[in-house]
């Protein structure tokens, strides 16, 4: 699961570092690029800049370890270990030996493994996927419009987003990639190859298709025909791993929110192709670093080529990577986070230079991510320097940047699942800046820097502010697309759809609702106190039935704040599942089904005369209240199986 970096803070008392470092290859001449600075690091340079750029991350983000290996000129120029694979053994990160879990970067390997059977003629990557695969078939949900491996490849598949529950704490109890393909699919919500919205499922498909087409499973094919002819000898997608590569896995963490840490789980799963289970060491991965950079096979062409762009001047899609640009560079991208390790990866074929950057620890919260993107930028402005990119100056041409104003969701937020409610906290804003200008909050992935600002280029194309480089662009039929994040659009929603104003109404309609667990027990107990004879009993079962409500509502609040209170522990959660999410959804549930009750009493109190005018009123109130809270609960899924399909 993708999730936006976080920040942490603490470090290890030592930081071993082991392994090589070779001299680099020479970089093109200042006079073809202009450098800031004007020369490209040295080796001693570069080792020096990495050494204290990860032991800086290591103890303000109270990270545990890390690895770094830096591939240029057809060779491993730098492969490096910091802090501990373990916390309680102390074991040092061994650049060749530490194994860490990849997350999405197998979606890499999955992308070569596929590209490998196009370029061989046994895949047409525009042909319907249910041509090849043997026990799993995708839903004729869009006549006409079958997913095809390139859909799955770039994105564009147009499957749900639905993680809660993928992931295993322990490799013996994964289940079957094709039963799990079948039995955890999630619906197809949009026709395929019209918007990108990053896909755990196509990838897992995908890596199905692989296995369906060359008679191996998945984590065999792909051992066959790369990690062995690479010699990635302490890499592997078997769950469990050989013995000899778990052995020497690292463990990941998560801040425990004093001086130590908790460990991670749930980096296991069925759909490995798509990132659980896939573990590589530092050392490996530079010797696929290398293969890609200087292999000119078919397939690592094809996974380098834009497959899709959202929007034609912004960066797109290749197989597995994201194209990337900055400072006048391009090269293709890729990041992965699973509970507990966070990786990046860069490729810059132009200055044959290639980075993966690993930690084995959310970092406080969740920085680690963030750390990763900023390490690789700064290895790119050491070997790689580029000029800096000026502000550039407004223009009048094009539409008012106003007509952009509104709400953007991510076109990857869940439409079926609990996930859902990412939609309801994770909303894009945009806003006016001036006659020419933008602002923008909920985009940036930079932790430190929620909001943006950008300047007018014309034709709803706009860049940031600040030298960055960074772009942003709105097509014409209402979708947002950021330079950042080429694998997922943000569409913009109507303000019936916003989720602050879906926000402000779960709020207030929890707290409204709430007030009644107080509010109607003691207005019977003064009445009570006075001496006043009770009122008949169905304005009794009326009132008793709000309180219950209002209790289930101060229940579900509580339950909710403290699933989302600690980020890195519900990005273990999610996966995982937990009791905590099943009491979310069992509350909300029972919140929903108890709504009724309280409107009908409403209902009843009307007719029958019940209480004074002011006491109908206000029960009137606590019952739009709680029709409120089930909408809201009902249009995020916060409910459990019973009620699923009013969600639906």
């Amino acid at each position: 699961m993708r999730t936006k970096p976080i920040r942490a803070l603490a470090t290890m008392a030592a930081t071993i570092t082991i392994s090589t470092t070779a001299l680099l290859a020479g970089a093109a001449p200042a006079s073809a690029r202009p450098a800031l600075p004007a020369r490209a690091a040295t080796p001693a340079e570069l080792e020096s800049l990495v050494d204290a750029a990860v032991s800086g991350h290591l103890r303000d983000d109270r990270i545990p370890g890390a690895a770094v290996t830096v591939v240029r000129g057809g060779r491993t120029v730098l492969a490096k270990g910091y802090g501990v694979a373990d916390v309680r053994t102390r074991t040092p990160v061994d650049a060749e030996r530490t194994g860490f879990f990849l997350g999405s970067l197998a979606k890499l390997f999955t992308a070569q493994s596929a590209s490998r059977l196009v370029t061989e003629g046994r895949i047409d990557p525009r042909a319907d996927v249910n041509d090849r695969l043997r026990g799993v078939v995708v839903p004729d949900t869009h006549p006409g419009r079958p997913v095809t491996l390139h859909h799955l490849l770039t994105h564009t598949a147009g499957f749900d987003s639905d993680l809660v529950g993928r992931n295993e704490a322990a490799p013996e109890d994964v289940e079957p990639l094709a039963e799990s393909l079948t039995t955890r699919r999630p619906p197809r919500v949009r026709a395929p190859g019209e918007t990108a919205a990053y896909d755990n499922y196509a990838y897992a498909l995908a890596g199905r298709l692989v296995a369906d087409t060359s008679g191996q499973d998945f984590p065999a094919y792909v051992d066959t025909h790369i990690l062995r002819p690479l010699g990635m000898s302490g890499s592997t997608f078997a769950q469990p791993q050989p013995a000899r590569i778990a052995a020497h896995l690292a463990r990941g963490y998560r801040p425990d929110g004093g001086s130590g840490w908790i460990e991670a789980k749930g980096q296991y799963g069925a759909w490995s192709p798509a990132g659980p289970g896939a573990v590589s060491t530092a050392g490996d991965m530079g010797r696929w670093l290398v293969d890609q950079l200087t292999a000119d096979s078919a397939a690592n062409r094809l996974m380098r080529r834009v497959h899709h762009r959202q929007d034609p001047r912004l960066p797109g899609v290749g197989y597995g990577y994201e194209e990337w640009r900055r400072g006048g560079h391009t090269g293709w991208f890729k990041d992965g986070d699973i509970p507990g390790f966070h990786s990046s990866l860069l490729l810059l074929p132009e200055q044959d230079l290639g980075v993966f950057v690993v930690f084995n620890g959310d970092g406080t919260d969740g920085r680690a991510a963030w750390d990763g993107r900023k390490l690789i930028d700064e290895v790119v402005d050491a070997l790689a320097p580029a000029s800096a990119t000026p502000d550039p100056a407004p223009t009048a041409a094009g539409p008012d940047p106003a007509t952009y104003t509104g709400s953007y969701r991510s076109a990857r937020v869940s439409r079926t699942s609990l996930m859902a409610v990412e939609g309801l906290v994770g909303a894009v804003t945009v806003e006016a800046d001036g006659e020419r200008g933008l602002r923008t909050t909920g985009l940036s992935l930079d932790p430190d820097r929620d909001e943006q600002r950008w300047t007018a280029l014309g034709d709803g194309l706009f860049r940031e502010r600040g030298g960055s480089g960074a772009t942003l662009a709105f097509t014409a039929d209402g979708v947002l697309v950021s330079s950042a994040t080429p694998t997922t659009a943000y569409e913009k929603l109507s303000w019936r759809r916003s989720p602050a104003l879906h926000l402000t109404l779960l709020g207030s309609g929890l707290a409204v609702t709430a007030l009644g667990a107080l509010a109607f027990p003691a207005t019977a107990a003064v009445r009570r106190l006075r001496g006043r004879p009770p009122h008949p009993r169905g304005a009794r079962a009326s009132r008793a039935a709000a309180a219950v409500t209002g209790l289930l509502a101060v229940a579900f609040a509580g339950t909710l704040a403290a699933v989302v209170a600690d980020g890195n522990a519900m990005m273990e959660r999610v996966p995982l599942g937990s009791p905590l999410l099943s009491a979310v959804t069992g509350l909300g549930t029972a919140l929903v089904a108890a709504s009724p009750g309280v409107v009908a009493g409403a209902v009843a109190a009307w007719q029958r005369g019940w209480w004074t005018r002011t006491g109908r009123t206000l029960f009137t109130i606590t019952a739009l209240a709680s029709v409120t809270t089930a909408s809201m609960l009902l249009t995020y899924h916060l409910v459990g199986a019973p009620l699923a399909w009013l969600a639906g």
